[in-house]
């Protein structure tokens, strides 16, 4: 089975779970997590199982910690309860979303609900996609909690712009991350992406690291310069659903698609959910 299929199909059901309780999802607004501290996951699902799932609850559990909250990630039965989810809606391939809201004296309310995605499509893997740049910076990046501002700006910015993500560059002209993806850029045979506690520590970002590691490419973990893009081969996102995909164009400068450090890295990625690239 290939990797591209699962861009085609996107069922989204009106089922929520709420306290692990079956809702109606026409009750629920987002709205809800405009006000407080709310963290969340993106989980994927492929085959009917939510995959690298450990990545997310360690990175949940991370965010717990991180804003001092006094909640034992073991006692929430995460998985049980996707996995609960996955068996009532019957999801064959999708992204769930789940999110601890926090509310007085340190309580939390749990969601879970299946969110729309945007996977690439074979063309995006072998010729790469465009992006663009914006001044923006995400605040206590190594948490992963619901920021609407940046999101909202955004979504605005790729629909404008018709790009497929947007990369943000901080006031000292480094560029850190994508809205909703970590980037990394390549020289020669060496990798770059910005340190830890410039971004969201991405699980598929980690994976990336794992993978360079064991094909023997250096990883040199330090901010970009805008300014010095020119002098990279190639670039790349990686995300709960982009994986690994190649950049293109970052605003007017053009990269290689076709790096061959790239496609190693793409490959063992891929085998990783045993699938074809």
């Amino acid at each position: 089975m290939c990797i591209y299929s699962i861009s085609l199909s996107q069922n989204i059901n009106e089922m929520i779970l709420y306290n692990n309780i079956v809702t109606d999802k026409d009750s629920f607004s987002e709205k809800i997590f405009e006000n407080g501290l709310s963290i969340y996951e993106v989980v994927r699902v492929f085959n009917y199982k939510p995959i690298f799932l450990q990545d997310n609850l360690l990175r949940l559990d991370n965010s717990i910690k991180k804003c001092n909250l006094d909640i034992d990630i073991q006692n929430l039965h995460i998985e049980d309860k996707l996995n609960r989810f996955i068996q009532l809606e019957h999801i064959q391939q999708g992204n769930l979303k789940y999110i601890l809201r926090i509310t007085k004296n340190n309580a939390f309310d749990e969601y879970i609900y299946q969110i729309p995605h945007s996977y690439p499509t074979r063309e995006n893997y072998d010729r790469g996609i465009n992006t663009v740049t914006c001044l923006a910076v995400r605040e206590n990046p190594e948490v992963k909690y619901i920021n609407g501002e940046l999101r909202t700006m955004a979504d605005r910015l790729i629909k404008e712009k018709q790009v497929f993500e947007i990369l943000l560059v901080d006031q000292e002209g480094y560029i850190t991350e994508g809205s909703r993806s970590n980037v990394f850029f390549i020289k020669n045979k060496s990798l770059f992406t910005a340190p830890t506690r410039y971004v969201l520590p991405g699980t598929s970002r980690k994976r990336v690291l794992d993978i360079c590691k064991g094909l023997g490419f250096p990883v040199v973990e330090e901010r970009v310069p805008y300014s010095t893009l020119t002098e990279y081969d190639a670039a790349f996102i990686t995300g709960t659903s982009p994986l690994v995909l190649p950049i293109r164009h970052i605003d007017n400068i053009s990269f290689d698609p076709q790096n061959l450090v790239l496609k190693d890295v793409m490959n063992a990625y891929f085998s990783m959910m045993n699938v074809t690239f």
